[in-house]
């Protein structure tokens, strides 16, 4: 990662002609992540993308894949002079919306991430996910249990089918982000 002067946000956008509900899940992680911005991709090709980008200042963009009409994949890219690096992939299934949670709140105010990284270390794919969306989302890693500080946390759980990614506000420990499940991590800068 090169550091430059105002690289500290996060493009996201879709693939081409995205459906109703990932326009949601992207509108949702958009008021989740304090530092990331919406690109309504229209006929952008990823050139075109990563020229956005450097112009804006992200450090990276982040894609959401369908099928089905439902969110099926992240993948992270890193703006180049000659287009995007795609640098991680990650499959994701059963997504729920913040406004299918009865009991989510909107992230008012917070303008912080973290994620806690312990227990991660005791499985392949939660150490693996926690890796990718800590490249991605850039989140402050901390030690200290939630709701130290305002802030949303990143909390990871493993499931027989995955991994649950939850978005939780510190200072109220409800829902403030969409929920979804990780069963697959791809990364192409190892392969």
């Amino acid at each position: 990662m090169s550091a430059g002067r105002h690289e500290n946000k996060l493009l996201i956008t879709t693939s081409r002609e995205p459906s109703r509900r990932t326009r949601s899940f992207i509108k949702d992680l958009v008021a989740t992540i304090p530092h990331a911005m919406k690109f309504n991709r229209g006929k952008a090709t990823l050139l075109d993308l990563s020229s956005i980008a450097r112009r804006t200042g992200a450090y990276g963009v982040l894609i959401v894949l369908e099928k089905k009409a439902n969110p099926s994949a992240l993948t992270f890219h890193v703006p180049e002079p000659d287009g995007l690096k795609r640098v991680s992939l990650l499959k994701i299934t059963s997504v729920t919306l913040m406004r299918e949670m009865p009991d989510s709140q909107k992230p008012l105010g917070i303008n912080k991430i973290t994620m806690n990284l312990k227990g991660t270390e005791k499985d392949e794919l939660l150490a693996e996910t926690a890796e990718e969306l800590i490249r991605a989302l850039r989140p402050e890693i901390t030690q200290h249990e939630a709701g130290a500080e305002p802030a949303v946390e990143v909390i990871l759980g493993r499931r027989d089918d995955g991994v649950v990614v939850n978005f939780i506000c510190t200072t109220t420990g409800r829902p403030c982000g969409p929920r979804f499940i990780v069963t697959k991590v791809i990364r192409y800068d190892q392969q």
